[in-house]
């Protein structure tokens, strides 16, 4: 098989050769390892490829230090060299702002130069546009304090806050499904260590529709939807999979096997190897028994790809355990 052929078996629950792998490393464990990491992604290449799409208003700060405003606005301060910031000044602290704002809609229309070359150069795996994360973005445009309290006043402002991004986000995943990318990726960050950010009930009503609305995008052009969430947010599981979610990354060490367990067979757990404690503290034999904890608990004739996130406290040794874990 080859890797996209892989993928969609998994994800079709039909059978794929062998469990699929995606790695992301992050830019903070490349110093100092650039060769050893190079050289283990070629021995150990993975079945995922991203497809270019050069639009400014997608990227969230930078890995570098100091202050950085990007494309919305958004001032961000990073204190660590090679990992992400967050926002300091958001562009609506004051919703008078909002109703002047310039949504750069005509941007969704430029960046897709080099997107039909690069999706051809790696056809032979599974390729991935993204879309992007509206509850994030809603966070840096009005800060994350004052977004939850917008949440929990109802304010009129912070469904027009939505619905304009929804707008942003619709347009673009229009244009991704005229390509020929295999699914449309979509992340935000929704849980805590314990639990959802805000009432299920409240994400339901406030999230749930958008999220229905851009994944039908994907869904009625035939593509998949993959969907990433760190925390605990068992409660939105069934919600993710009736709404039209392929594949779920989410930290399924965090809400635990037994939480998840149920949903195997109907959904493809698309990783993770727990990055928290495993990847970090752990040994390679420890690496390998907790992938065979996953495949026991969780692959029903596909439905399981092997992911992980790999950052500056992961050792080579551990992360060349996570590439020999799902043979």
């Amino acid at each position: 098989m080859t890797s996209r052929e892989r993928v969609i078996a998994t994800l079709n629950f039909s059978g794929p050769d062998r469990i699929p792998l995606d790695c992301w490393i992050l830019p903070r464990s490349w110093k100092g390892r650039e060769a050893e990491l190079g050289a283990m992604l070629r021995e150990h290449p993975t079945d995922f490829a991203g497809a270019p799409y050069d639009n400014p208003y997608l990227q969230i700060g930078t890995y570098n230090l100091g202050t950085f405003t990007d494309a919305w606005g958004c001032e961000w301060l990073n204190l660590a060299e090679g990992i992400i910031g967050e926002v300091k000044e958001p562009v609506f602290a004051d919703y008078a702002a909002l109703r002047d704002f310039q949504w750069p809609m005509e941007t969704l229309d430029r960046g897709w130069e080099n997107t039909a070359a690069g999706i051809a150069n790696n056809r032979e795996k599974f390729i991935l546009g993204t879309v992007g994360n509206i509850f994030e973005r809603m966070q840096f445009l009005r800060g994350t304090e004052a977004l939850y309290m917008d949440l929990a006043e109802e304010s009129d402002e912070v469904y027009e806050l939505r619905d304009r991004l929804a707008a942003f986000y619709r347009g673009l995943a229009e244009r991704w499904v005229k390509t020929d990318v295999d699914a449309l990726n979509f992340s935000d960050d929704w849980g805590s260590q314990r639990a959802l950010l805000i009432r299920p009930e409240k994400w339901r009503e406030f999230y749930k529709p958008v999220y229905k609305e851009l994944f039908a995008i994907a869904r009625d052009a035939g593509k998949y939807v993959f969907f990433h969430s760190d925390g605990y947010i068992a409660d939105i599981y069934p919600d993710l999979i009736e709404i039209g979610v392929s594949a779920l990354n989410s930290q399924v060490w965090c809400m635990g096997l037994d939480t998840v367990a149920p949903y195997a067979g109907k959904i493809t757990f698309w990783g993770e190897l727990d990055r928290q404690h495993l990847l970090p503290y752990g040994t390679p034999a420890d690496i390998h028994a907790a992938a065979r904890q996953m495949k026991e608990t969780l692959y029903r004739n596909g439905g399981l790809i092997g992911q992980c996130e790999i950052d500056h406290l992961t050792s080579l040794e551990n992360a060349e355990a996570f590439f020999t874990a799902w043979e």
